[in-house]
């Protein structure tokens, strides 16, 4: 019986020194590590500069003279809606945004909103040069959704939304102006963009976007008569900027 126990003894010591060593080499193979990983998600907001090319359409409709008698009313009753303006736009942006994002693996989604001043402006002959039918838009505000995919630092997103603006319209004989009106459109607006995070806080971005003003009518009266004008804006923009981002730093993905 006393050797029995010696001999278990033995061979409990045996194994002890034995799985001791198996731990020991274990140990000292290096723990799989993938790298720090950047996050997307978080509060941001930035600033962008940028140029500005589109097009507006006038048109005239709708006419109406209360003192002019029935027969002048029947006749210009008759008179179908009129172009009387296409011509281009385009000058520089500049301006400011907003935006939230969230991160789900690769895939990066979120909300971004911008207000935008522009030196935007275009005009063309009424008739003759002398008199020329003029168009600025003042400022634009967008308010959008984002989608995009992340590789790392670098995002691919594209973003729709809504868009509004502020248009003023003129007409000037030799430089000087007799008509101005100014009006609130409301549109929409799409586009694509990459950006690149050069540490974990500043974001670099370049992005393209088309905006579509709709159209907007106003009345406008002149003495006895007054006729309907119709204005269409759209443009497209391309521009650069840069983001701050609160929170979200680098994290260490999971072993």
């Amino acid at each position: 019986m006393y050797r029995v126990a010696l001999l278990a003894a033995a061979l409990i010591g045996s194994a002890s020194v034995a799985s001791a060593a198996d731990l020991g080499s274990y140990k000292d193979e290096p723990v799989a590590s993938y790298g720090p990983g950047f996050s997307w998600a978080g509060l941001y907001i930035g600033g962008s500069a940028g140029f500005g090319v589109g097009d507006t359409q006038k048109s005239v409709s709708n006419f109406d003279c209360d003192q002019c008698g029935e027969g002048v009313d029947r006749l210009l009753g008759s008179i179908p809606s009129l172009s009387i303006a296409d011509y281009d736009l385009n000058g520089a942006i500049y301006g400011a945004h907003i935006g939230y994002n969230f991160q789900r693996g690769n895939i990066v989604f979120g909300v971004e909103a911008g207000i935008n001043g522009t030196e935007m402006d275009g005009s063309s002959p009424l008739l003759t040069s002398l008199i020329t039918a003029n168009t600025e838009i003042d400022w634009y505000a967008t308010a959008t959704a984002r989608l995009g995919y992340a590789s790392g630092k670098t995002l691919f997103y594209g973003f729709g939304g809504a868009a509004w603006a502020d248009v003023k319209d003129s007409v000037k004989v030799a430089g000087f102006s007799i008509y101005e009106d100014e009006s609130s459109h409301l549109g929409w607006t799409a586009g694509l963009g990459i950006e690149h995070a050069i540490s974990d806080r500043f974001i670099v971005r370049v992005e393209y976007s088309h905006v579509d003003l709709g159209e907007e009518t106003t009345t406008i009266g002149i003495g006895p008569l007054s006729f309907d004008k119709t204005s269409e804006v759209e443009f497209d923009a391309i521009k650069v900027g840069a983001s701050y981002k609160f929170g979200g730093r680098e994290h260490e993905p999971l072993k």
